[in-house]
């Protein structure tokens, strides 16, 4: 099996495979369209808006109790958090798939 792409701490378990949108600043939630597997720097609640119609949920920062990991278990969304430089590997529109059970995200080729 491939190696992945970028790995983090398991917050809510799940599988989504998706097209991948990075959130660099808070003006870019909008870009999310339903489906989208978001990543985010931070937990920061004003990325929330950016969740609600996400598949899955990759945070470089923030534990398992900050805000958008608590939105996820909520809403049942997939969730990895703690997943350090995920905005350097992955870029919008990349096609990936999120092992939220094990904290690990694959390029799917």
């Amino acid at each position: 099996m491939k190696e992945p792409i970028v790995r983090g701490l398991s917050v809510t378990p799940g599988y989504r495979m998706g097209v991948c949108r990075v959130i660099n600043d808070v003006n870019e939630v909008s870009d999310v369209q339903p489906g989208d597997i978001v990543v985010l720097p931070n937990s920061d609640p004003m990325y929330a808006l950016a969740t609600m119609s996400a598949s899955a949920i990759i945070c470089e920062e923030g534990g398992r109790l900050s805000h958008i990991c608590i939105v996820s278990m909520e809403m049942g969304i997939p969730c990895i958090t703690q997943a350090r430089d995920a905005r350097k590997y992955l870029k919008s529109g990349q096609l990936i798939y999120l092992d939220a059970s094990e904290g690990e995200v694959y390029l799917n080729e």
